[in-house]
């Protein structure tokens, strides 16, 4: 199945990219798709810290921020979108 990742900020030179797609295979978690684009030491250093996301990292599914379906074990499918951001804060 295919899914477009899009890539926002800083990680747009990190993954040399505003957007990807890429083909996973059925039943393909978020986790799935970030070890996938992670294929890079310094990727993975910017996206983990010890196999769990970077609190400084939003990912968002559909516009649905994973945390609140089931953060990196959420099920993508085909045509879904996939964000990565850094937090922004603002005052």
């Amino acid at each position: 199945m295919k899914v477009k990742i899009k890539f926002f900020a800083y990680f747009r030179d990190l993954f040399q990219a505003k957007e990807k797609e890429i083909l996973l295979r059925d039943e393909a978690t978020v986790r799935d798709v970030l070890d996938l684009l992670c294929d890079t030491p310094q990727r993975t250093d910017e996206v983990f810290a010890k196999r769990e996301l970077k609190p400084h990292l939003v990912v968002m599914k559909n516009g649905v921020h994973i945390n609140s379906l089931d953060g990196l074990s959420t099920r993508v499918a085909a045509g879904d979108v996939i964000a990565v951001f850094p937090f922004i804060a603002g005052g």
